[in-house]
């Protein structure tokens, strides 16, 4: 069984919800992190603190683009490669609102995040990437 599916029988079994009724709502309600929220928490806490020693795509390239403030993924063939924590990480980072990505604290910076998936309940990395992109699409 899948973590989550195993959370999710909690969330159901403390809240009295059917078998085939959505938690989510609930998650948002006990202000309970979903596996895959903590997952991208934590994975963006890593790359937040060492962000220093990782290349920004104007240090890569001279050219003026959108994304030359954004941090550089490393190129690679192999799909198990693209999926390490780091290129994860970067990948996420680079989706944040730009106010997130400001050079603010730490602590700051994990209390702005962990509000932001408080209210989203993620159960995957597809949904992060929608959430993040609808929210800079309202401003």
């Amino acid at each position: 069984m899948k973590i989550l599916s195993i959370q999710k029988k909690v969330i159901r079994m403390m809240t009295g919800l059917k078998k085939g009724e959505s938690c989510k709502q609930k998650f948002k309600e006990l202000r309970i992190l979903t596996v895959t929220s903590l997952h991208v928490l934590e994975v963006l806490c890593y790359i937040k603190k060492y962000k220093g020693s990782i290349s920004v795509n104007s240090e890569i390239h001279d050219h003026n683009t959108r994304r030359k403030t954004d941090l550089h993924i490393q190129s690679c063939r192999k799909s198990s490669f693209q999926k390490i924590v780091i290129n994860t990480g970067i990948k996420l980072f680079n989706h944040l609102p730009s106010e997130l990505k400001q050079p603010h604290g730490f602590k700051l910076f994990r209390k702005k995040l962990k509000f932001l998936q408080l209210n989203k309940a993620l159960c995957t990395l597809n949904e992060y990437f929608d959430i993040i992109i609808d929210k800079l699409l309202v401003k």
